[in-house]
């Protein structure tokens, strides 16, 4: 399991600002839960302010969404006897639906030493009717989970871009030669079989 690599891009029109560890501290007091060690790493470096993707920090919407993610389980009949932590709950309006959309950022804290990250909320399953319906996904890493998004916005990062064009300017002779030879073959082919 990667352990705290989470890629972290800070701008000053837009950085990110984490939560002091008495702050943490007392959102697991208060919430009787103890978080996993890359959710309090998180928080440490971008639990106030994040460029890339916000977690709630204000205790009595972390209380509602606990029990607003228990109701909306329970509906399904799905981890009824799971130990849960939602850290976000977002609504957004889809204009294809003509609807509010739900959804929950939640670990599964039943196994500590490896928690889970689950996304439950509404996704359109057929277009053309305007269906949808709600959906559990285990996405299981949560580093994963922030460094797809930090690509998604800031694109990859530097050192990967290089490699990737180092490797390039390596791999473009073998590939000048690979195709000489191929060339070379058609062409005695073409001379053998006019």
């Amino acid at each position: 399991m990667k352990k705290n690599n989470f890629r972290f891009v800070d701008q000053p029109e837009d950085p990110n600002v984490g939560l002091a560890n008495e702050e943490i501290a007392f959102l697991q007091k208060e919430l009787n839960l103890q978080f996993p060690e890359n959710y309090i790493y998180y928080l440490q470096h971008a639990g106030k302010e994040s460029n890339v993707f916000h977690v709630e920090n204000d205790i009595v919407k972390l209380k509602k969404y606990q029990n607003q993610l228990k109701d909306a389980l329970k509906q399904r009949g799905l981890l009824s006897t799971e130990s849960l932590f939602c850290f976000q709950y977002i609504i957004e309006y889809e204009p294809l639906v003509g609807q509010d959309f739900e959804t929950f950022y939640f670990f599964n804290l039943s196994h500590p030493e490896s928690p889970d990250l689950y996304i439950f909320g509404d996704f359109i399953t057929n277009f053309d009717w305007r269906g949808y319906d709600k959906e559990l996904t285990n996405k299981e890493n949560f580093v994963d989970f922030i460094n797809h998004k930090t690509k998604d916005k800031f694109g990859a990062n530097r050192l990967k871009r290089i490699g990737n064009t180092l490797l390039g300017i390596l791999l473009a002779p073998f590939i000048i030669i690979v195709l000489i030879i191929v060339a070379g073959q058609v062409l005695i082919e073409k001379i053998k079989n006019p």
